[in-house]
């Protein structure tokens, strides 16, 4: 399933979360397409002067992935400067906020799982990563697809929390292809940071730009390719059928 940027939905909130004036939330994801493993994978705008107030997470975990922008991090009470790029766990029982102290539009990317490992104390799970931090992988040609192209590993293994089993920013060079395969128990969900590129739609290819989210669920198969001179960059996130 394509939803194209105009048509993903846009809704307002005040004070979220107990925190100063207005945020903006893009619903990428829309909570029956989460099949039971998580409730948020947004775009947040955060405007200048305005916050996401802290709070505590209980029954799920939270990642902020910086995609434009800096400010102010209260991570679990300590407040610490982020800007773009910049990668924020916060596990169940720790606690967050974040506050735009510029004169720019701050955007994040926020995704929320609920926690399947009940009883086992995660808070130790808790960072604040750089992107030189993270975990580059090498990718060849993965599902019969073509060329050279690589990932970086945003959350994976015990921080996923039984919810899924990658969350990572792919890097889809010129001429390279992620091949064509399916999905059994689980869904994708490709969301495109930069660039444009052809995606593979149950057997139906389709030109897709900065802003436009995919989700391919369990029984549907997807791939994706570069053909154009300029890299494509895409949020990639797969959860587990939990229903």
């Amino acid at each position: 399933m394509l939803v194209k940027k105009k048509d993903i939905r846009i809704e307002q909130r005040d004070n979220v979360m107990g925190g100063k004036n207005s945020c903006f939330m893009h619903w990428l994801i829309e909570l029956p397409d989460f099949k039971g493993a998580g409730r948020v994978f947004h775009k947040v705008v955060v405007p200048p002067m305005c916050e996401i107030g802290y709070h505590v997470h209980s029954g799920d975990s939270e990642a902020y992935y910086v995609m434009k922008g800096s400010g102010i991090y209260n991570d679990n009470g300590e407040k610490k400067h982020v800007d773009q790029g910049t990668l924020m766990f916060t596990p169940e029982g720790c606690g967050h906020g974040f506050y735009n102290d510029t004169d720019s539009n701050v955007e994040i990317l926020a995704m929320i799982l609920f926690n399947f490992d009940k009883g086992k104390d995660i808070t130790g799970l808790r960072f604040v990563k750089k992107p030189e931090e993270f975990k580059r992988v090498e990718l060849h040609a993965p599902f019969g697809g073509k060329g050279d192209f690589y990932r970086e590993d945003l959350l994976t293994g015990e921080e996923l929390t039984g919810g899924g089993r990658v969350y990572a920013i792919v890097h889809l060079l010129p001429g390279c292809e992620l091949g064509y395969h399916e999905h059994q128990g689980e869904t994708e969900a490709f969301y495109i940071l930069s660039g444009k590129g052809v995606f593979n739609d149950d057997g139906e290819k389709k030109e897709v730009e900065q802003g436009d989210i995919m989700l391919t669920g369990t029984g549907h198969s997807h791939g994706m390719e570069n053909p154009y001179n300029e890299e494509l960059v895409y949020a990639a996130l797969i959860y587990f059928d939990k229903n």
